[in-house]
């Protein structure tokens, strides 16, 4: 069977749809998925049987089926015309798109909202996928997806480790987020990395991602303090790393997605964000809950002394490492 999955949301929506689909995906022998998605998205899932072809979300495809005037006489390309099945997972604004591609196609086509509406709290978004599975008579994954990264980008994370003395399995820090307003206050994650170096002695990563500009001063103080700045790195890379870690530490992200998939021991901080819909799901994720504003998150003062760690966030990093 040949199944789509279009998909163009965020890298945690995108962990948590793939892993609610993994069901179908695994249901039966031969099932070929193509991902109409972001590439670095698509680049997680090498490895995975069921992978097919990457198409991209660029292009005139897209805009044309929104265009009233064109949508019925757009040529779709072959990848779509011979599919049997089209998973369109999104929200309401992708329901014209599935409409118009169910009348174009003789595949089926399904509309997956890719989470819960209010009225729907306290419904984690992966048991909401799921939920519409169900409705379907569809099969649902395990809970959440795992991961396995390249073994190009293992051996080139091991590489960039050996070449800076990184012999201990480290911990990696991932403190930005797509929203400003999600970022747990840099003041705390200052505390936590000098606790984290000094006092427990760890070897510490700081990731810092393609959205995260407002963090670049942040990390330069903590590379000048010997910290390990991880930056520029495709997601495919960024697994690898923290696949080599014995802890992952973020705030509300897609990246904590991606540490629970591949297994790493977590602690992700939320704020305004709840995490009854959001947590990352894993074997060991552990989630603390915070209470700030937006603009806390940069009111930190680089030449203070440190101070002590956040002792529920500190709790939980010792629990995960038995320290």
């Amino acid at each position: 069977m040949k199944i789509v999955l279009f998909h163009q949301g965020a890298l945690g929506d995108f962990l948590v749809a793939a892993g609610a689909l993994e069901g179908v995906f695994t249901s039966e022998p031969g099932v070929v998925v193509d991902f109409w998605s972001k590439r670095e998205h698509f680049s997680l899932l090498t490895g995975k049987g069921y992978l097919g072809e990457f198409h991209s979300l660029d292009g005139p495809l897209i805009p044309a089926l929104l265009d009233d005037s064109a949508w019925e006489t757009t040529p779709l390309p072959g990848f779509l015309a011979r599919a049997q099945q089209v998973f369109v997972v999104g929200q309401a604004g992708s329901r014209l798109l599935a409409e118009r591609l169910s009348a174009r196609l003789s595949a089926k086509v399904l509309l997956l909202r890719s989470f819960p509406p209010p009225d729907h709290a306290g419904s984690h978004a992966f048991d909401y996928i799921s939920a519409q599975l169900s409705t379907l008579g569809l099969p649902c994954g395990k809970g959440f997806l795992s991961l396995e990264p390249p073994e190009s980008d293992m051996f080139a994370a091991q590489e960039f480790l050996k070449a800076r003395a990184v012999e201990a399995k480290p911990v990696l820090v991932h403190p930005g987020s797509g929203g400003r307003r999600k970022i747990w206050p840099l003041a705390k994650w200052r505390d936590l990395l000098y606790w984290l170096s000094r006092e427990l002695s760890l070897p510490v990563l700081l990731s810092v991602g393609p959205a995260d500009e407002c963090l670049r001063e942040f990390a330069e103080m903590m590379s000048g303090e010997g910290i390990t700045v991880l930056h520029g790195f495709s997601r495919a890379r960024l697994a690898a790393f923290i696949a080599q870690c014995r802890l992952y530490l973020g705030s509300d992200s897609g990246v904590g997605h991606l540490a629970a998939a591949v297994g790493t021991p977590s602690v992700v901080v939320f704020g305004p964000t709840d995490p009854e819909v959001w947590a990352p799901r894993g074997e060991s994720v552990r989630v603390v809950r915070g209470d700030w504003s937006e603009r806390d998150v940069f009111e930190w003062d680089p030449s203070a002394a440190p101070g002590v760690p956040d002792a529920e966030v500190a709790g939980e990093i010792r629990s995960l490492l038995e320290v």
